[in-house]
């Protein structure tokens, strides 16, 4: 029997299984990718008694290899909170989705493992771009306003790190990152202690300031228009940069 883990490579999914295996160690095979990169079920094999464990990825977009894995005599547990369809029946398939807004998949893996790891939660949510649900989530700790921010910064950080065109594109492959937060069941220590946290953070900013210094040339009254470099940096940048311009021109569209 072996065990396969398939996550999404934003913050959600990174620190979902982060919580699950701090909870539940096992020496299992990690299936990811970049954030857009949604159908990684269809990269799973998997044998009968297998056990294959799916966090923040769609299960409509992947129904099709799912459905493949429970006939081929898998076990599969599903923790989401995108858009579903109708649920597998099957008595080798467990389920912990919920689609509500305000909700997101390490909150849901949160709420399974009863807060034992609370603040890695926290930092997805925030990463999520759920801010009131981080916060209320957070309620509990009593933490500072700068612990609060520290969180939030580490969430915003892992969740970069998954926008690319390729893997290659990223900072860290998803399952590095993932190998890299692992050793730490506090988060404040993964700040403090780990190098991929100031590369991460100081490789985002710097993506942004290179964005930000390109010329936005107006189109009309109420366009814009930014041309960006064929280059990893402005392949990571364009989702966080068109979100900038946007909150900061909200009578303007935006074209990258």
């Amino acid at each position: 029997m072996k065990h396969i883990d398939v996550f999404n490579g934003d913050a959600d999914g990174i620190c979902a299984l982060h919580q699950l295996r701090l909870a539940d160690p096992r020496d299992s095979m990690l299936v990811t990718g970049v954030k857009r990169d949604i159908a990684l079920l269809r990269r799973v094999e998997a044998e009968e008694g297998d056990r294959v464990t799916v966090l923040d990825i769609s299960l409509d977009a992947n129904r099709h290899d799912l459905l493949r894995l429970l006939v081929d005599g898998a076990r599969v547990r599903y923790f989401d909170h995108h858009y579903a369809g109708d649920l597998p029946d099957s008595p080798h398939f467990t389920a912990h989705i919920d689609t509500r807004s305000e909700v997101c998949t390490s909150l849901l893996v949160n709420d399974y493992l009863k807060g034992r790891y609370l603040p890695w939660a926290v930092a997805a949510a925030f990463g999520d771009n759920l801010h009131d649900s981080a916060r209320r989530a957070a309620a509990s700790l009593q933490l500072s306003d700068d612990k609060l921010e520290a969180l939030r910064s580490l969430g915003e950080c892992i969740n970069y790190n998954g926008y690319g065109a390729s893997v290659e594109d990223l900072f860290y492959a998803p399952d590095d990152l993932y190998r890299a937060l692992h050793p730490y069941a506090d988060p404040f220590a993964f700040i403090a202690e780990s190098e991929a946290y100031p590369r991460l953070r100081d490789g985002m900013a710097g993506d942004l300031e290179k964005a930000r210094a390109l010329p936005v040339k107006p189109k009309g009254a109420g366009a814009a228009v930014v041309f960006l470099p064929n280059e990893p940096w402005a392949r990571r940048v364009s989702g966080v940069f068109a979100n900038e311009l946007a909150r900061a021109n909200r009578g303007r569209a935006h074209a990258l």
